[in-house]
């Protein structure tokens, strides 16, 4: 009866779980706020609403204004690229350099391969974007769930664990090791990864305005993205942006153009490669980092699995079912072989 309970319900909230998860994930990194507005309050109930209204203005509603900027900048760029691969990459530009340039990136393989890939970037952004407003009664649903989890996990949360501790003390010895253990990946994986890597992209942002790169808000999602992945970083994006904007200065004789190439160089080598190694350590110390590998593996396979959220959520699964697998693996061994 158990097992048959046990699938029955598995089924029954599997359309749910990615909600359920959501509001317990989103409930972990504002619990702080909500310990700090309930001793003001003294009522659990009033704190969790004021934070679930925090998350709504943080989170929800500016969320839903990003998409509709980046659906509108992913296709500017399309545009773009289509009109640069047209009249050349570089105005007035008569060197031979320049029209070595020219001439190659208006190749067939190239401006083909170019055309493909920025075009699937744009039309991807767009359909998903577009499958928002598609599913609205869908999206609210899960919109409310997460809300409805948020609120009681803030609530009940830690009564629960504690609940679950003393239940699985008796049960379990492993039990508290797991926990902990789990604490700080979470820990390490939304403040050390995401945070940082959300940091970073504001500024890309920030600097790709500043110093006149079309499209700002779009590189700045891109260079979030690629900060999550350790192997490639966000130097890929901003160092091939200032290059481009130091080639333009110079085959256009600008000086102003030059300076502007030198100065996103310098800007985003300073507020967006040095942010990881400064305010990472910071966050997450020694006892909270995950394997670079398990995080990039987490990513690509939480993208191909579970759509954008998967950037968030597959690093975070493939963390705790790694550390759970060590800690029933190789520390039953080790204690194995001390016997």
């Amino acid at each position: 009866m158990f097992v048959s309970l046990a699938v029955l319900s598995f089924f029954i909230l599997r359309p749910l779980v990615l909600a359920i998860f959501v509001g317990a994930l989103l409930a972990y990194t504002f619990y702080p706020i909500y310990k700090f507005t309930a001793k003001k309050t003294n009522s659990p109930i009033i704190s969790s609403f004021l934070v679930c209204f925090l998350v709504l203005l943080l989170v929800i509603i500016p969320a839903g204004f990003l998409i509709k900027v980046l659906i509108q900048e992913s296709y500017v760029i399309y545009l773009l690229v289509k009109q640069k691969l047209a009249v050349g990459l570089f105005n007035s530009c008569t060197t031979d350099l320049c029209k070595a340039i020219t001439e190659m990136s208006q190749s067939e393989v190239v401006s083909y391969q170019l055309k493909e890939i920025t075009k699937n970037a744009a039309e991807w952004v767009i359909s998903k974007g577009s499958s928002f407003l598609v599913n609205l009664p869908r999206l609210l649903m899960n919109l409310f769930v997460v809300f409805f989890t948020l609120f009681f996990f803030l609530k009940d949360g830690e009564s629960l664990l504690n609940k679950l501790h003393n239940y699985f003390q008796i049960r379990q010895k492993n039990y508290a090791l797991i926990l902990d253990r789990l604490r700080e990946i979470i820990h390490g994986v939304v403040y050390g990864y995401l945070l940082v890597a959300l940091i970073q992209g504001i500024f890309g942002a920030l600097g790709f305005f500043l110093f006149g790169i079309p499209s700002p808000f779009f590189w700045g999602v891109v260079i979030s993205f690629f900060a999550l992945i350790p192997a490639i970083g966000t130097g890929v994006i901003w160092i091939p942006a200032s290059l481009f904007l130091l080639l333009d200065g110079i085959f256009q004789g600008s000086d102003a153009g030059i300076w502007m190439g030198i100065g996103l160089f310098v800007y985003c080598f300073i507020f967006v490669g040095s942010v990881d190694n400064i305010l990472r350590p910071k966050l997450i110390g020694d006892k909270a980092k995950v394997h670079t590998a398990i995080i990039m593996l987490g990513i690509f396979g939480g993208i191909l699995f579970l759509g954008p959220l998967g950037v968030i959520l597959g690093p975070l699964v493939l963390s705790l079912t790694a550390e759970v697998m060590w800690i029933y693996l190789a520390k039953n061994n080790y204690h194995k072989k001390l016997l």
